[in-house]
């Protein structure tokens, strides 16, 4: 797409657009996970899980009058 040139004014040259520089560089992504953590992520699923379904058995339970 051309722009109108406007008299008296010198045309800029375009600049390159450039990635900022956390996109430029290349470092080796490398994540240690320990089983410690592991297990404690898995304690945690479960213990999810059991409020979940203590919940859907709160409401689908009838009420006591």
């Amino acid at each position: 797409m051309a722009y109108p040139q406007h008299p008296g004014r010198t045309p800029r040259p375009m600049a390159q657009p450039q990635l900022p520089a956390f996109c430029r560089t290349r470092r080796p992504i490398t994540t240690t996970v320990r089983l410690g953590d592991l297990r404690q992520l898995q304690w945690l699923l479960w213990l999810v899980l059991a409020l979940q379904l203590s919940t859907v058995l709160l409401v689908l339970s009838p009420s006591q009058p």
